[in-house]
This record gives C-alpha cells, sequence and structure tokens, in this order.
C-alpha cells in the first residue's frame, strides 16, 4: 500500500503529475457553441448606386456629368465621409425638423467639404458630389432648409440651405470606403493594362501602377 501511494505521488514522464491527461481530457469534452444572429439586414447593392444614376438624378444631371463625379467621388471619397461621421457625432440644436437624435449637426455643403489643397481646388465639383450623390443617390445627408431650384440658368441654390447627416444610414459607411477602395483597384488595373498593351514593357507597367496611387496619396494633402 507504501509503495502503491509512493508510486502515485511521483509525477508522470511529463513532469505535471498526470494533469496533462486531464487536461486534454477536459479540453475534449468541451463543446463549441455556435453564435446565431438571423436578423434581417437592408439589403443594397453600393456598387449599383455608385455606378448608376437613379431616376431623380438623371432629371438633373447628364451621364458623362455624373462619370466625372464618380471619379471626383472615389478621389475625395473616404475624406468625405470621415467628415460626415465627424459631424454626424454632434447633436443638432434649434432644429423644429431635425430635432431628434437621428440627424447630425446641420452644416452648408461647403462646410462638410474637409480643406486640403486639392479639395480645395476641387471643392466646387465635391459640393456636387454631396448634393447629387450623397444627398440624392444616398440619403446620407438630408437638407434643413429647402433649396431653390432655377430652371432657366440651370442651378440649384443651396447658399442658404445646411444639410445634416441621416444616422440611421451610416451603416453604408465602411461598404461606401470598399468601394472606393475596389474603384481604385480597377483603375489601376485598367490604366497598367493599357500602358502594358502599348509599350509591352513591364517596368513601364509597373511604373504607371506607383503613379496611379502616388496620385490617390496626393489627392489628400
Amino acid at each position: 500500500m507504501l509503495a502503491g501511494s509512493h508510486r502515485n505521488a511521483w509525477p508522470d514522464e511529463t513532469g505535471t503529475g498526470g494533469r496533462t491527461n486531464r487536461n486534454t481530457q477536459l479540453y475534449l469534452n468541451m463543446k463549441n457553441y455556435r453564435v446565431v444572429d438571423n436578423t434581417e439586414i437592408p439589403k443594397q447593392n453600393l456598387f449599383k448606386g455608385f455606378a448608376f444614376r437613379n431616376n431623380e438624378v438623371k432629371e438633373h444631371i447628364t451621364w458623362y456629368r455624373w462619370v466625372y463625379l464618380c471619379f471626383i467621388e472615389v478621389l475625395f471619397g473616404e475624406e468625405l465621409i470621415e467628415s460626415l461621421v465627424t459631424t454626424s457625432s454632434v447633436r443638432n440644436f434649434n432644429s423644429n425638423r431635425y430635432e431628434s437624435d437621428e440627424y447630425g449637426v446641420a452644416m452648408h455643403l461647403s462646410m462638410h467639404v474637409p480643406s486640403g489643397m486639392w479639395s480645395n481646388l476641387f471643392r466646387k465639383s465635391i459640393i456636387e458630389v454631396l448634393f447629387y450623390k450623397y444627398f440624392l443617390q444616398y440619403i446620407l445627408i438630408e437638407p434643413r432648409e429647402d433649396y431653390d431650384k432655377n430652371d432657366d440658368k440651370r442651378v440649384i441654390e443651396c447658399t442658404r440651405t445646411r444639410f445634416s447627416v441621416f444616422k440611421p444610414k451610416l451603416w453604408q459607411v465602411i461598404a461606401f470606403r470598399r468601394v472606393y477602395l475596389f474603384s481604385w483597384l480597377i483603375i489601376n488595373l485598367a490604366i497598367d493594362v493599357l500602358v502594358y498593351l502599348a509599350s509591352s514593357n513591364l517596368s513601364a507597367a509597373i511604373l504607371s501602377a506607383l503613379i496611379v496611387e502616388a496620385v490617390r496619396r496626393i489627392a489628400k494633402v
């Protein structure tokens, strides 16, 4: 009996006194529970919304102007959504229409554009991106006051109109960023292929890719 007790008191070859085998058995007996959330999420094809005009936008601008605004959006879109997220965190006061917490602070369109060397240069086009795409197309921002539309001069006057971020739409922000990154990838690949087909020079294609990436980064200055 003493000898048996003495032998059981010694540790096993691993030096853990049999604890390793017990821990292994405990691990094997553990259950892996799956986490399930079957809540329906809004289904929206943001690539389609980014590339194709809705009926209301078609009444205001042509398709080639839309293509230009898409390029401007890809160029400055990441900074725009960062600016909108920032303004959405500020509560909106002194407003009868947007007194709920679903709207951010009301600001003029020009104030929603982050200041920078290139963003200031393209400010007028970025303002059109905010109006046609973020308001009419995505409904990510909404006007606080009515804006004036002059059909004779073909001008939409928003100087006295402020816009607020509609917070329930902010879930789209991550998807927007992915759309912009994917668009840059397509643009980069398309230019690389065209340069390679025109020159049959791999170094020239690589150089063009570096130039496109440099343009994307310089646009944030």
